[in-house]
């Protein structure tokens, strides 16, 4: 047992200014064991048997985490592809037509499931001349038929070579976090405590009660849900607090902000900002851009290859009723007339078939 000792002097004083009563806070719990699962995966698990990758929705998970795949065995290439990672093998993001080509030939044993989100991948093999062993850390491609299997960013229409040029893993995942049930434990990217001033507490709080605890963005009122209205720094200097610098901004609008694709944000959060601006006429009246701002951007691929076909622009976040008028489930958008909508949630998705409604993932909404 161990006993932390820690400072809450400024959490005490924000929640001063806030107009709670401060008490005495004394912490004392059983240190949890380190996340083993998350340190193993960093590194990259050979697993003899992907059965165990799960890729319901599309995309590749491992007990409830996001994951890659990727081949680690270049074989007489490795040389080329730790000097070019563009020569090297792809590494999969999404159950692509590729990995079910592998999968058809009994090559899927091959692959390597990791959640690193560096871009550097292990590599090795053998030198094509000496035939020594040559090993080391490769900045792979991502595969392109994962990435129009998801449609990820527009993918069906642009030109994909570019998006796989400028994809960033930090990004893909934060985009997709809403699908699994463990976030990252370290975002690549966070600012750490020594870049912001040591009273930054007590002025976020400030900030916070005077603009009414309302996103500047959205203008949702997040008084009821105050841990979900962030402070930004509008230049990206975390020192700099003068007023004129600071942005009040609900957790969805803040990770849309420029670098701020380390910013993961759980689902049940996404939809609980979405019932708030619901409730207070937020999501009224939208347009498309609008529909794509408050959607979470899971389903961006979604609306993107809907809005292509003539898709007439649907609802955000509908719950669907049973019945008794009681809510039975969530769809992230909806068409309530055709009573159709996706799902993020496989629960959600189930629920609503129950009550009547054809209701997809996101994976058979790209296929429909």
């Amino acid at each position: 047992m161990k006993r932390l000792n820690v400072d809450l002097s400024g959490l005490q004083e924000a929640a001063r200014l806030m107009g709670a009563e401060p008490v005495e806070l004394s912490i004392e719990r059983e240190m949890p064991p380190p996340p083993i699962i998350g340190c193993e995966l960093e590194k990259g698990v050979e697993l003899p048997d992907l059965a165990e990758v799960e890729s319901d929705n599309g995309l590749l998970g491992y007990k409830g985490r996001q994951i890659l795949l990727y081949i680690q065995d270049h074989g007489p290439n490795v040389a080329v592809a730790l000097e070019d990672g563009y020569q090297g093998r792809r590494f999969h993001v999404a159950d692509c037509k590729t990995l079910k080509n592998m999968r058809a030939k009994g090559r899927y044993e091959r692959f390597v499931v990791t959640n690193r989100r560096d871009g550097e991948f292990y590599v090795f093999g053998k030198d094509w001349y000496t035939g020594q062993k040559n090993e080391g850390y490769a900045r792979l491609w991502v595969c392109q038929n994962c990435l129009n299997s998801l449609n990820y960013k527009g993918a069906q229409r642009r030109n994909v070579r570019d998006i796989a040029q400028s994809f960033d893993i930090e990004e893909f995942f934060s985009i997709y976090s809403s699908f699994f049930a463990h976030l990252p434990s370290r975002y690549a990217g966070d600012g750490t405590q020594e870049d912001y001033t040591q009273d930054w507490h007590r002025v976020a709080a400030r900030y916070k009660a005077d603009q009414d605890f309302r996103c500047q963005s959205c203008k949702v009122d997040l008084s009821t849900q105050k841990r979900l209205l962030h402070v930004h720094h509008e230049n990206g200097v975390k020192s700099d607090n003068r007023r004129a610098n600071l942005r009040t901004l609900c957790a969805a609008c803040h990770r849309e902000q420029a670098d701020h694709g380390h910013m993961f944000v759980a689902h049940k959060d996404m939809r609980t900002i979405n019932r708030l601006r619901q409730r207070q006429g937020v999501m009224e009246d939208l347009g498309w851009s609008e529909v794509f701002k408050f959607c979470d951007p899971a389903l961006h691929g979604v609306l993107d290859a809907y809005r292509a076909r003539g898709v007439k622009m649907p609802e955000v976040s509908y719950d669907v009723q049973d019945a008794t008028k009681a809510v039975v489930a969530n769809l992230e958008i909806a068409w309530p007339r055709e009573k159709m909508g996706v799902a993020i949630s496989a629960a959600d998705r189930d629920a609503a078939r129950k009550a009547g409604w054809k209701a997809f993932s996101m994976i058979d909404a790209l296929r429909t």
